[in-house]
């Protein structure tokens, strides 16, 4: 049946969400809750915005959604650049995704709140990165936040996690089968050439040998009266 008119954006990201995770899907696994100290930053953050919007870099997840939503009352944009990374892996044409991210998106300079990139860097190589990463200082409003996680260790095993929110201090891990595994591994000093314009506002090293880090982008001060 096709999509009403009038159905609400959350109505149609939980029907998405539920056909992607249903209980018959190979390759998935959920482990107990993991902690998370960037993820209350990030909420903390955009908690005095109206109705912020928030871009999403990663696959829907309708438990995100529905606490996104009643978090921050905010506006969502999905984007899965891990299926498309998955996509021209095995259509042997990774070496295009420069050129493809620089077509892929269509938002108007400082339109966003917030991003969430989750660990999508660490399968990019460098090039392919520095597009995505000028683009989303772009978008990314005066003030406004992006939410990273860095590998801090190579780990080829081809597989992706799908980050689910489980509250303000913790997330369940699901993995599934990969096109190929992390393929870079960033530094302190490669994320300040990335995100040109953005600032460390929060960085943790987890146990898991995952960094999870929170840039922001410097408010406009008004001039004195």
């Amino acid at each position: 049946m096709a999509d009403s008119p009038d159905r609400s954006l959350s109505s149609r990201l939980f029907g998405w969400a539920r056909r992607a995770e249903g209980t018959g899907e190979p390759g998935r696994d959920a482990g107990p809750p993991v902690s998370t100290k960037v993820l209350a930053k990030f909420l903390a953050a955009l908690a005095h915005r109206e109705a912020p919007v928030v871009l999403d870099l990663g696959p829907v997840v309708g438990s995100n959604v529905s606490f996104l939503g009643e978090q921050l009352g905010c506006r969502l944009r999905v984007e899965d650049l891990y299926a498309d990374i998955d996509r021209l892996t095995r259509e042997q044409r990774l070496d295009t995704m420069p050129e493809f991210l620089g077509q892929r998106f269509h938002y108007e300079p400082e339109s966003l709140d917030a991003v969430l990139c989750w660990d999508v860097l660490d399968y990019l190589d460098k090039p392919a990165a520095t597009v995505l990463t000028r683009q989303i200082v772009e978008w990314v409003k005066p003030g406004g936040v992006v939410l990273c996680f860095f590998s801090t260790v190579a780990t080829p095993a081809p597989v992706y996690t799908r980050y689910v929110i489980t509250d303000t201090d913790h997330l369940q891990y699901r993995t599934s089968p990969a096109a190929h595994g992390k393929r870079t591994v960033y530094q302190n000093r490669d994320m300040e050439r990335l995100f040109v314009g953005l600032g460390v506002s929060e960085s943790f090293l987890l146990l898991s040998k995952t960094r999870e880090v929170l840039l922001r982008k410097k408010a406009v001060v008004a001039p004195k009266a």
